[in-house]
């Protein structure tokens, strides 16, 4: 009874980790796509915020493994991207949502990032 417990305990803190984290790469990645991705056509942002975020988590703590599952923009001006990730056998989903600027009204126009959140769920 009492290892079941210090194992929740523990993945309790490492998820604890992992949302501060989250919240530190959200900082970060703004930054990042304000200074080296204004004006980037609003068609590569995904792959951009994806291929970014995963490569920040690696540099931030290598024990964080993260891996892109789906990353969509329905919605001109909005992406919305999941990874899963892992770290010492607990498991969580990663949700990164962003708000674009996009000064035209097709998909290749300019686009600059108003908003972005990071967050973690804890459920995966």
């Amino acid at each position: 009874m009492t290892d079941k417990l210090a194992g929740k305990d523990d993945s309790q803190r490492l998820l604890g980790y992992v949302e501060s984290v989250a919240k530190e790469s959200r900082k970060a990645l703004t930054l990042e796509f304000n200074e080296k991705h204004k004006g980037i056509p609003f068609n590569t942002t995904g792959k951009i915020l994806r291929d970014s975020l995963v490569a920040w988590f690696s540099r931030r703590d290598k024990n964080l493994k993260i891996s892109p599952e789906t990353v969509n923009s329905a919605k001109l001006g909005e992406v919305r991207a999941v990874f899963g990730g892992e770290t010492k056998n607990v498991r969580f989903k990663i949700r990164a949502d962003a708000t674009f600027s996009v000064a035209g009204g097709s998909a290749d126009s300019p686009s600059y990032l108003k908003e972005l959140n990071v967050s973690i769920d804890r459920h995966s």
